[in-house]
C-alpha cells in the first residue's frame, strides 16, 4: 500500500504546495448551478466548474475568490471563500436613493450611517453640507470649503470655454 506522500504527483500540479491557496475570479454560473472559477495559472483556456465551501450567489459573479485544489489537481478547484473588498460591500448595502412626496428632496444613504443629502431645484441637484464637500477621483479633487473656498487639485487642469472664460476676483494671481 502507498503512503500519500510517496504518492507520484503529475507534472501539471507538482508546483503546487500542499494548501497553497490561488487567487481567483468566480466567473459565473454553470446551466446545473455549479460556480465556475478562472485563474492566472488554467491552462484550459475556459473557466472550470468548482466545488464550494461558501455559499455563492449570482451578484458574486466577477469577484475575487481564495482556491484550493483539490489533491493539488489545478483541473478540480474548490472555492474557500472570497475575497473582502470595502467597496463591494458599500455596493451591496447601498439603499436606493429616497424622494418625499413633493419631489424635491432627495436622500441617498449606506449602511454604516453616512448619507447624501439633495435638493432638487429648479432642474437642478443642490447638494448641501455643513463643513466642506469633497469630490475625489484618482489624483484629482474639487473642495467646496464653508469659509468660502473653492480648490481643485489635479496633476493636469483644463479650462476650456466656448464663450467669454472670465476670471473674477479681488486679486487674479498666475503662478
Amino acid at each position: 500500500m502507498k503512503k500519500d506522500s510517496q504518492e507520484t504527483i503529475p507534472s501539471s500540479v507538482a508546483h503546487l504546495m500542499p494548501s497553497e491557496i490561488i487567487l481567483g475570479t468566480l466567473a459565473g454560473f454553470s446551466e446545473q448551478g455549479q460556480p465556475l472559477v478562472d485563474f492566472p495559472e488554467n491552462t484550459s483556456g475556459q473557466p472550470l466548474v468548482a466545488i464550494t465551501t461558501t455559499p455563492l450567489e449570482q451578484q458574486h459573479t466577477g469577484r475575487q475568490a481564495a482556491l484550493l485544489f483539490v489533491k493539488r489537481n489545478m483541473h478540480r478547484p474548490m472555492v474557500v471563500g472570497l475575497i473582502h473588498s470595502p467597496l463591494e460591500d458599500m455596493l451591496e448595502n447601498f439603499v436606493d436613493p429616497t424622494e418625499t412626496d413633493d419631489g424635491a428632496h432627495l436622500e441617498v444613504k449606506v449602511d454604516g450611517g453616512f448619507s447624501i443629502e439633495g435638493k432638487k431645484e429648479d432642474g437642478r441637484l443642490v447638494f448641501e453640507a455643513k463643513e466642506e464637500i469633497v469630490l475625489k477621483c484618482g489624483e484629482s479633487s474639487l473642495t467646496l470649503t464653508k469659509s468660502g473656498k473653492v480648490l481643485i487639485c489635479g496633476k493636469y487642469l483644463l479650462n476650456h470655454s466656448t464663450g467669454i472664460n472670465r476670471i473674477i476676483g479681488g486679486s487674479v494671481e498666475v503662478n
